[in-house]
């Protein structure tokens, strides 16, 4: 089997490659279905609209999703006042300043403390029967998923990846969508977390476009999800960490099990439940 894989470390860096490169020998000459006029299917009418969209926000799926029940708030980086001696501070430290120690003053200082620090893989597929609906419900419970984890004191980060399977050949790739280091802001990531076109424009304009992508039956229905060789969760996590996607001490969600879970029991199945 031969696996491309490609990994981006933002959204802008991953359209603007697939933006300016050609079109590759698989794809060369035939109809593309990155440009296809739009439909429910893909809910945009064109490449062009999806890419505003990636760059603007996807406020209506947003907003409906908030009026549906997405949780919005998050916890800041929690500070704690620790007391400490110093030179200088708000009362003397009786004990230091009778023995004539300089730091003699009790002071004190903000310290950060930051939760446990965890990374999220959201593996975005969807076959030609999948609704539209459906990659905006998986979105919303993977939001709320990293909505409540931050509330509980974690760091979350989180990327997508999406993958393209025919004949003897696997392509995938990943992008860095939110660092561990930012704070949840629904807008910034709700484009290719629950926009179809996410996946029915811009993946495959980079099945197109990748030039490493060479076997011809991937013209027949841009192929199938990967979950055709790797039906079980536990082998599909075993693949990707082989492949280098999948990192050390990382956790993976799918598409389907976050359409057809919430958030309490998406965050039950990666066991961060205790």
């Amino acid at each position: 089997m031969n696996v491309i894989v490609e990994e981006y470390q933002n959204l802008t860096a991953f359209i603007d490659t697939i933006g300016k490169r050609g079109v590759n020998s698989v794809f060369s000459g035939r109809y593309l279905s990155s440009q296809k006029p739009g439909s429910d299917w893909q809910l945009t009418k064109t490449y062009e609209e999806a890419c505003a969209l990636a760059v603007s926000g996807y406020k209506e799926g947003l907003n409906r999703m908030i009026s549906s029940g997405l949780k919005v708030t998050h916890r800041e980086t929690v500070h704690k006042n620790i007391p400490s001696v110093n030179v200088v501070g708000y009362a003397p430290h009786v004990a230091n300043a009778v023995v004539g120690i300089p730091m003699s003053m009790i002071d004190v200082a903000p310290v950060k403390q930051q939760g446990k620090v965890i990374t999220i893989l959201y593996n975005i597929d969807g076959i030609c029967d999948v609704d539209a609906q459906d990659f905006v419900a998986a979105g919303k419970n993977v939001l709320n998923v990293i909505t409540t984890l931050e509330t509980q004191g974690y760091r979350v980060g989180l990327y997508v990846m999406q993958n393209y399977y025919a004949g003897d050949e696997i392509g995938l790739f990943s992008i860095e969508i939110k660092n561990w280091r930012q704070a949840s802001n629904p807008l910034k990531v709700s484009y290719p977390l629950i926009h179809p076109s996410f996946f029915r424009r811009h993946g495959f304009k980079w099945l197109e476009t990748c030039p490493n992508i060479t076997d011809s039956s991937f013209t027949h229905g841009y192929g199938c999800s990967f979950d055709r060789i790797y039906r079980n969760k536990n082998e599909m996590e075993e693949f990707l960490r082989e492949q280098g996607i999948l990192k050390q001490g990382w956790f993976f969600l799918s598409r389907e099990e976050a359409t057809n879970n919430n958030a309490d029991a998406l965050i039950k199945r990666l066991g961060l439940d205790k």
